[in-house]
């Protein structure tokens, strides 16, 4: 039952999954925490994980789950149920989006799936940076003062670094991990 359970859950996630990875973290979370306990600070690791391995973060994500939650059949089916729907979906659009591209329904469509991504990412940014840059549960503070205050400075200072390398010079995951993970060792221990 519990296989049956992980597999409709990544289904689930991979069937609503539009804008990759980043758009889907708060699912992929929700995903998580129907199986084991995870704190904001587990799913960040998770996401490192994911980013520093090769593929996609939803499939890496739900390996690493079904694996934790059922092991190598748990993996195998909570990657099936990630898959399956983008490769159901793509194998049913194709035709029809070769045919209807330029018609101005399918492309306002498409207009309206564009901003919704761009939340679904900034909703996984916010879940990532509760774990990583605060101090404190963001969503237990009521006040910008207590947010502030829940800020880790040098938490803070490292992802900016992370994003600034991204942006200029292009650095990949991997790379940008393991600096920052070496960085990170000398600085908090």
């Amino acid at each position: 039952m519990k296989y049956l359970k992980l597999f409709l859950t990544f289904m689930k996630i991979g069937f609503v999954g539009f804008g990759g990875g980043m758009a889907i973290l708060p699912l992929i979370y929700q995903g998580v925490s129907k199986f084991i306990y995870i704190s904001q600070e587990d799913f960040a690791d998770l996401f490192g994980i994911s980013q520093a391995t090769p593929g996609p973060i939803a499939i890496n994500a739900a390996t690493f789950v079904g694996y934790k939650v059922g092991g190598v059949l748990g993996s195998l089916v909570a990657t099936l149920g990630v898959v399956l729907p983008s490769f159901l979906l793509v194998l049913l659009t194709t035709s029809f989006l070769k045919k209807h591209r330029e018609h101005p329904l399918v492309e306002g469509a498409f207009a309206g799936i564009r901003p919704v991504t761009v939340g679904m990412i900034a909703s996984g940014v916010v879940y990532i940076a509760s774990g990583a840059i605060f101090n404190a549960d963001v969503s237990a503070l009521t006040g910008l003062g207590e947010v502030l205050g829940a800020v880790d400075p040098i938490a803070c200072i490292m992802a900016l670094i992370a994003a600034v390398l991204v942006y200029t010079k292009k650095l990949g995951a991997i790379q940008l991990i393991i600096g920052m993970g070496v960085l990170g060792a000398f600085i908090f221990s």
